[in-house]
């Protein structure tokens, strides 16, 4: 006589507690993230070689201020003359006389748009975003700068140096 094998029947799994746990779970998850923004700092990059189709025996004049953790030094021309060198005055810089003493360049380079900036290693980004801000306008409370470019075609202008060029630290 043959056996009959019973089947036992296996219980379906019920998903819907599982899912809805799952749901409430990605619900939590995105009510508790912190969406942060990020803010850039637009610069360009700095021009490795460029040919100019027209010679002249204009020197560029190739503004560079080297910051350092105890002072600012202006520098021009390819040479990098030392113009002016700025010291920090306690834990601040003379942002100030930084301003009159670019506001003097720009006014005998009126048509000049671009400064580089060589921050070394240790200095703080807080401190070169306010120098940035420093170089890129002259304050709303003076008038605007105006004066012949070498051109002679007269310039009227409200910012000092806003192509700003990061120099490359290695």
């Amino acid at each position: 006589m043959r056996k009959r094998i019973e089947r036992k029947e296996i219980p379906k799994l019920n998903l819907i507690p599982i899912l809805d746990a799952v749901f409430i779970f990605i619900f939590f998850l995105l009510m508790s993230a912190q969406f942060v923004e990020i803010y850039e700092i637009g610069s360009d990059a700095p021009a490795i070689a460029t040919v100019d189709t027209e010679k002249s025996d204009k020197r560029p004049l190739n503004l560079t201020l080297a910051i350092s953790s105890t002072s600012i030094v202006i520098k021009t021309g390819v040479d990098g003359v030392v113009n002016t060198t700025i010291p920090k005055i306690g834990n601040e810089y003379n942002l100030e006389k930084l301003k009159s003493v670019l506001t003097k360049i720009k006014l005998e380079n009126i048509d000049e748009r671009s400064i580089i900036l060589s921050p070394t290693k240790n200095t703080n980004y807080k401190e070169v975003v306010r120098i940035m801000d420093a170089v890129t306008a002259i304050d709303s409370k003076m008038s605007p700068l105006v004066a012949k470019s070498k051109k002679g075609k007269v310039i009227k202008t409200h910012t000092l140096f806003d192509q700003i060029i990061f120099e490359t630290v290695i």
